[in-house]
């Protein structure tokens, strides 16, 4: 049966590779244009087993609605986090299957992170593609097309991945944020993350600003 399955996959990786041939490439952005008064708070690399959930205590306090861009890895360790991300009206979006850098996978490598990265979220099927680090190539953005996803960037990264204070966190927001702004964030984090009380000053600062906090989908759609 394995060699079955193995000659199954072999032959969709053909036609999936024939077929996205005319396929047209995803859109990639990294901010939403021409856009006023909106913003859009996206978190990375998650779930984690602590942030995540308190980041998600933040944005229901305040009303805020964000787009998760999450790992497969991580979703089937902690499957009721994304439960609850997508319960409480967040949007989720692809971030692969194991943070590989897709620029430098074959076909059948990123199609596979792909593809299992869906099937642990179930019946939620995502639009969104972030890739990791932000590294792809032309040929990943014709695979992703064929598939009916948009490659997602960031136009305002706050670097909180790399353990800093949230106070350097803050600062940097509230330096460069403008109108149509993507925002990196991430919600799981190896270092103590200072990213939840960076949250808590930062989300009353930017609606004291005007700005409207949506997911991405609203952006880029608007």
């Amino acid at each position: 049966m394995k060699w079955l399955k193995i000659i199954s996959f072999s032959l969709v990786v053909c036609v999936f590779l024939t077929l996205s041939g005319n396929a047209k490439s995803a859109d990639v952005y990294s901010r939403g244009d021409g856009i006023s008064g909106k913003i859009a708070l996206t978190f990375d690399d998650g779930p984690h087993c602590k942030y995540t959930s308190e980041i998600l205590d933040i944005l229901s306090e305040y009303g805020v609605k964000a787009t998760f861009f999450t790992i497969g890895e991580n979703v089937a360790t902690y499957p009721e986090l994304v439960q609850r991300e997508i319960a409480e009206g967040h949007e989720i979006g692809s971030h692969t299957f194991s943070h590989c850098n897709i620029a430098k996978t074959g076909d059948r490598e990123l199609l596979d992170e792909i593809y299992k990265c869906e099937n642990v979220l179930g019946e939620y099927r995502p639009r969104l593609f972030r890739p990791p680090e932000g590294n792809y190539n032309k040929h990943d953005t014709e695979i992703l097309g064929s598939l009916g996803y948009s490659i997602i960037l960031w136009s305002v990264d706050t670097k909180d991945w790399t353990g800093i204070s949230s106070d350097k966190i803050i600062n940097t927001v509230k330096n460069n944020v403008c109108d149509g702004d993507i925002i990196l964030f991430h919600d799981f984090n190896c270092h103590e993350s200072g990213t939840p009380e960076a949250l808590r000053v930062l989300i009353p600062y930017l609606k004291s600003q005007g700005y409207e906090m949506v997911t991405v989908s609203e952006l880029i759609e608007e």
